[in-house]
Protein backbone atom coordinates (compact mmCIF):
# COMPACT_ATOMS: atom_id res chain seq x y z
CA UNK A 1 0.00 0.00 0.00
CA UNK A 2 1.02 3.73 -0.82
CA UNK A 3 2.34 6.23 2.44
CA UNK A 4 -1.45 7.97 1.93
CA UNK A 5 -3.22 5.03 2.36
CA UNK A 6 -1.17 4.00 5.55
CA UNK A 7 -1.99 7.32 7.23
CA UNK A 8 -5.42 7.11 6.31
CA UNK A 9 -5.89 3.50 8.01
CA UNK A 10 -3.92 4.28 10.63
CA UNK A 11 -4.98 7.91 11.23
CA UNK A 12 -1.62 9.29 11.43
CA UNK A 13 -0.33 12.03 9.24
CA UNK A 14 2.00 10.96 5.87
CA UNK A 15 4.61 13.55 7.22
CA UNK A 16 4.47 11.36 10.78
CA UNK A 17 4.85 8.12 8.97
CA UNK A 18 7.80 9.59 6.92
CA UNK A 19 9.24 10.16 10.42
CA UNK A 20 8.76 7.01 11.49
CA UNK A 21 10.85 5.47 8.71
CA UNK A 22 13.27 7.98 9.32
CA UNK A 23 13.58 6.84 12.57
CA UNK A 24 13.93 3.53 11.77
CA UNK A 25 10.40 2.24 13.46
CA UNK A 26 8.65 1.44 10.00
CA UNK A 27 10.19 0.18 6.79
CA UNK A 28 9.01 0.07 3.10
CA UNK A 29 10.38 -0.78 -0.07
CA UNK A 30 10.33 1.50 -3.46
CA UNK A 31 8.23 0.43 -6.20
CA UNK A 32 9.41 0.82 -9.84
CA UNK A 33 7.77 4.28 -9.58
CA UNK A 34 9.77 5.17 -7.14
CA UNK A 35 7.15 5.58 -4.10
CA UNK A 36 7.36 3.57 -0.23
CA UNK A 37 5.05 0.62 -0.48
CA UNK A 38 4.11 -0.78 3.10
CA UNK A 39 3.18 -4.38 3.28
CA UNK A 40 -0.61 -4.60 5.54
CA UNK A 41 1.45 -5.18 8.34
CA UNK A 42 2.41 -1.49 8.93
CA UNK A 43 -0.93 -0.99 9.76
CA UNK A 44 -0.71 -3.03 13.24
CA UNK A 45 2.98 -1.95 13.26
CA UNK A 46 1.95 2.09 13.21
CA UNK A 47 -0.86 1.79 15.65
CA UNK A 48 1.38 -0.04 18.19
CA UNK A 49 4.24 2.96 17.86
CA UNK A 50 0.92 5.33 18.38
CA UNK A 51 -0.10 3.26 21.46
CA UNK A 52 3.28 3.18 23.27
CA UNK A 53 3.30 7.24 22.60
CA UNK A 54 -0.12 7.58 24.38
CA UNK A 55 1.47 5.45 26.78
CA UNK A 56 4.27 7.69 27.64
CA UNK A 57 7.12 6.24 25.76
CA UNK A 58 9.20 8.51 23.33
CA UNK A 59 10.59 7.14 20.36
CA UNK A 60 14.11 6.89 21.49
CA UNK A 61 12.66 4.09 24.05
CA UNK A 62 10.64 2.49 21.07
CA UNK A 63 13.18 2.23 18.38
CA UNK A 64 14.98 -0.83 20.40
CA UNK A 65 12.17 -2.82 20.36
CA UNK A 66 10.31 -1.85 17.23
CA UNK A 67 10.86 -5.42 15.40
CA UNK A 68 9.03 -7.18 17.88
CA UNK A 69 6.05 -4.86 17.55
CA UNK A 70 4.98 -6.82 14.15
CA UNK A 71 2.18 -8.13 14.27
CA UNK A 72 3.75 -11.30 12.86
CA UNK A 73 5.85 -11.70 15.76
CA UNK A 74 2.62 -11.10 18.42
CA UNK A 75 2.73 -14.14 20.09
CA UNK A 76 6.66 -13.41 21.06
CA UNK A 77 6.46 -11.35 24.29
CA UNK A 78 10.38 -9.99 24.10
CA UNK A 79 11.89 -9.72 27.52
CA UNK A 80 13.04 -6.21 26.14
CA UNK A 81 9.19 -4.92 25.74
CA UNK A 82 8.73 -6.06 29.06
CA UNK A 83 12.19 -4.24 30.39
CA UNK A 84 10.83 -1.00 28.51
CA UNK A 85 7.39 -1.21 30.30
CA UNK A 86 9.02 -1.60 33.46
CA UNK A 87 11.48 0.94 33.25
CA UNK A 88 8.37 2.81 32.15
CA UNK A 89 5.94 2.18 35.22
CA UNK A 90 9.19 2.62 37.52
CA UNK A 91 9.62 5.85 36.03
CA UNK A 92 6.04 7.05 36.80
CA UNK A 93 5.92 5.51 40.56
CA UNK A 94 9.37 7.97 40.85
CA UNK A 95 7.31 10.70 39.43
CA UNK A 96 4.32 9.99 42.17
CA UNK A 97 6.71 9.99 44.61
CA UNK A 98 8.06 13.45 43.75
CA UNK A 99 4.99 14.95 42.91
CA UNK A 100 3.31 13.36 45.81
CA UNK A 101 5.80 15.15 48.08
CA UNK A 102 5.68 18.59 46.40
CA UNK A 103 1.83 18.37 47.30
CA UNK A 104 2.68 17.34 50.64
CA UNK A 105 5.18 20.28 51.46
CA UNK A 106 2.88 22.61 49.62
CA UNK A 107 -0.61 21.17 51.78
CA UNK A 108 1.71 22.06 54.87
CA UNK A 109 2.57 25.46 53.72
CA UNK A 110 -1.33 26.10 53.13
CA UNK A 111 -1.99 24.96 56.33
CA UNK A 112 0.49 27.41 58.14
CA UNK A 113 -0.93 30.40 56.47
CA UNK A 114 -4.69 29.33 56.91
CA UNK A 115 -3.31 29.16 61.08
CA UNK A 116 -1.50 32.11 60.60
CA UNK A 117 -4.84 34.31 58.93
CA UNK A 118 -6.74 32.94 61.42
CA UNK A 119 -4.66 34.61 64.16
CA UNK A 120 -4.79 38.16 62.34
CA UNK A 121 -2.18 37.84 59.43
CA UNK A 122 -1.89 39.50 56.43
CA UNK A 123 -5.32 40.70 55.55
CA UNK A 124 -6.62 39.29 52.01
CA UNK A 125 -6.48 41.26 49.26
CA UNK A 126 -8.37 44.27 48.75
CA UNK A 127 -9.20 43.79 53.00
CA UNK A 128 -8.20 46.30 55.05
CA UNK A 129 -7.63 45.63 58.89
CA UNK A 130 -8.16 48.31 61.32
Amino acid sequence: MLIGELAKKTQCSVRVIRHYEQCGLVSSSRGENGYRQFDEAAVEHVTRIRVLLRNGFNLDQIRPVASMLDVRSRKLICADVIGLYQSKVDEIDQRIAELTELRDRAQRRLHVMIEQRKQGGPAEPGEHHE
